[in-house]
């Protein structure tokens, strides 16, 4: 039996996010791991270290704005820009979880960090060949 085609468009919509999403937490991870390591050889300020931290998360928001604009293939500026605001809103809501106040210490610069970001991941994503096949 053929499936209908709000059907399919769903069911691709779902991949695509999930494979977003574990793009740019893999891509978090990685350089959260490096950023680290570097910083504990190094012995770096924790001020030094705020800055790298801003740095992992401007890679995965540049990762998960890249796969999902990649398979997309079209609006690579929007999808990135929403994929950047549902990735603040995430962390927004981890972080009142997490500290239990909320602190708008650094919360326009990761804003901005992250809108920057996942645009331009969403820009390389649409202007390079698919890498993220179906």
């Amino acid at each position: 039996m053929r499936r209908s085609k709000k059907a399919v468009q769903r069911t691709d919509r779902l991949i695509t996010a999930g494979l977003s999403v574990l793009s740019g937490i893999g891509a978090l991870t990685i350089a959260a791991l490096l950023l680290s390591l570097l910083a504990s050889f190094c012995d770096l300020s924790d001020s030094a270290v705020k800055g790298m931290s801003g740095i992992a998360l401007a890679a995965g928001c540049f990762a998960c704005s890249f796969c999902t604009a990649n398979r997309r293939r079209r609006n690579g500026l929007l999808s990135g820009f929403f994929c950047g605001v549902a990735v603040f809103c995430g962390m927004l809501i981890l972080g009142a979880f997490t500290v239990r106040i909320f602190s708008a210490a650094g919360i326009f610069t990761k804003l901005i960090i992250i809108v920057t970001a996942s645009a331009l991941g969403g820009f390389k994503g649409v202007n390079t060949r698919p890498v993220f096949k179906e």
